[in-house]
């Protein structure tokens, strides 16, 4: 019920609206579910890309979504067939969605531990980054970060958009 609303306040963004190559990204335990997004933009045959770890030492890549076309990465995830021709550089993307386990007000992202976004966020120099969580996962006081963190731009929850 809550993905439902998270989603509702997505497709009313008109950042969301304009972007020629968002990147979405698929569910896992206890993540807000974009599924709904991915359905629609499959039906309407609307480009979006989807990560996929490529192995386990951080490495992740984005490739364009096809709905027939998705096997599980390296843990497990649902994500598109790693094939060159639907590849999507870091610089063609204009708009991404971040999981995360937590995030902070001020755009700092408590992920998993494996660095895969960080790494990845901090090459889509052109990209609006946008979290997404439940807003029991969003915190008021600073999260502990370093260096390496990669902060997002918005975040999204149940209770609306907020700008970081």
């Amino acid at each position: 019920m809550m993905s439902k609303i998270i989603v509702s306040h997505i497709k009313a963004l008109e950042i969301y609206e304009k972007s020629q190559m968002p990147v979405l990204y698929w569910a896992e335990k206890n993540e807000v579910s974009l599924l709904e997004i991915c359905k629609e933009r499959w039906k309407n045959k609307q480009k979006f890309g989807l990560p996929r770890c490529i192995d386990k030492n951080g490495e992740m890549e984005m490739f364009l979504s096809n709905e027939n076309e998705m096997l599980p990465d390296c843990h497990g995830i649902l994500s598109p067939l790693q094939e060159k021709k639907n590849s999507i550089l870091s610089t063609e993307i204009d708009l991404i969605f971040v999981p995360a386990a937590a995030f902070d007000i001020f755009g700092n992202r408590l992920g998993q531990g494996g660095g895969y976004y960080d790494r990845f966020l901090a090459k889509c120099t052109n990209a609006i980054k946008i979290g997404v969580c439940f807003s029991c996962q969003l915190s008021k006081n600073p999260l502990p970060v370093s260096k390496l963190d990669e902060k997002v731009d918005f975040i999204v929850t149940e209770k609306g958009v907020i700008k970081c």
